[in-house]
């Protein structure tokens, strides 16, 4: 071998080297080998067929952290606001405007706030759910916590229905259900009993990007069987037509693939090419394909200049161009809607899907009559 075809062979080996350790290294970092053998076995399998019309159940969920005291209450009405025309700006297949879950931190509790919050509700803009960054608990102090805070939030009205029947979705704060990132970020290992045991139907963290709480199973809308160690919810099994379970929570998972993982952030900035990215990652209730649930996460306090700039305008604009027409049909949900649309698919029903928001857990007080404080 020639010296010079030699040195140009030790370069190319060098430079595959080097792709090959960065890329290692990036899948090290981000936590990626975590999830990445359930993302190629979607991949190798394959989508499966569907006929007619596709129904798209677009939720928007967010990690809602206004603050305390009156400071609080300013950014909350501020947001709204601004909400209110950015909503009335976009409608879905149905003529129904954008549908915003505020998952409110518990440990930002504000009396001020959820007053107005409850007032958007009743005027169609979306519904209240739980969220809580909780630390250091045990599976023996977190259930009389827990039932504290949903007895403030069913104080406006949220959590609860027209017939005092409690029912509640959740966010964990800093990504760490079931005790996924240790006792300093929650504590409780038992924690999927004790959520469903107070009336908790469904959790909405992930995916959680980039941390080790994110499940190994991804893409999915699954239910996890609580046990004594942590993240009990690495994997379940899914929601399926004809094998309904009412035992177990529910893992409502929002998309997460090479291009994107439903966030809507300052970090990562969202762009309108990612919209067909959450359709590809193709969530749905196995033996329903034609319904297919995208569900999108924000910090949307934080987040407010993204989310009230253009980009939540083209955002919504794309989806309504492309899936709100012809072969598609748009449907914006709430995170309650889109758990009642998933149990009525478990049932055995299709067609539109629109029919089946309230099919199991009824709409929140709130909702139904405007909120009167004594």
């Amino acid at each position: 071998m020639k010296p010079v075809t030699k040195k140009i062979m030790i370069a190319v080996s060098l430079i595959l080297f080097l792709f090959c350790a960065y890329h290692a290294a990036q899948i090290v970092r981000w936590k990626m080998h975590i999830w990445l053998p359930d993302y190629i076995s979607q991949v190798f399998k394959g989508k499966p067929a569907v006929s007619g019309p596709r129904h798209v159940m677009f939720l928007f969920v967010d990690h809602y952290e206004p603050g305390l005291n009156e400071k609080g209450v300013a950014l909350n009405n501020q947001w709204l606001n601004n909400y209110r025309e950015l909503a009335g700006r976009h409608k879905d297949s149905y003529g129904r405007k954008p549908q915003h879950t505020w998952f409110y931190a518990y440990d930002h509790k504000n009396d001020g706030v959820m007053p107005d919050l409850a007032r958007a509700v009743y005027e169609g803009y979306g519904e209240i759910e739980f969220h809580w960054h909780h630390d250091n608990d045990t599976n023996q102090t977190f259930p009389a916590k827990l039932a504290e805070g949903v007895a403030w939030f069913n104080r406006y009205g949220a959590l609860v229905d027209g017939n005092g029947t409690v029912a509640f979705s959740f966010i964990h704060g800093n990504w760490s259900l079931d005790n996924s990132r240790g006792k300093t970020a929650c504590g409780v290992n038992r924690e999927l009993d004790i959520l469903k045991g107070a009336g908790c139907y469904a959790d909405f963290t992930f995916p959680s990007f980039g941390q080790v709480s994110q499940p190994a199973q991804i893409n999915s809308i699954y239910y996890a069987a609580d046990d004594d160690g942590p993240k009990s919810y690495n994997r379940g099994v899914p929601a399926a037509v004809g094998k309904k379970n009412s035992k177990d929570l529910m893992i409502f998972e929002g998309p997460l693939t090479l291009v994107d993982y439903g966030a809507f952030e300052l970090d990562p900035y969202p762009s309108r090419r990612k919209v067909d990215s959450w359709i590809d990652a193709n969530i749905h209730v196995q033996g329903r394909p034609e319904w297919i649930f995208i569900k999108v996460f924000t910090h949307g306090v934080q987040s407010r200049k993204v989310i009230f700039s253009p980009i939540a305008d083209e955002m919504f604009s794309a989806l309504e161009q492309k899936y709100a027409q012809g072969d598609y049909r748009l449907h914006y949900v709430t995170a309650r809607e889109a758990y009642n649309i998933v149990r009525a698919a478990e049932d055995g029903k299709s067609g539109d899907p629109d029919q089946y928001r309230d099919y199991e857990i009824k709409p929140p007080l709130n909702k139904i009559k405007p909120l009167s404080l004594p």
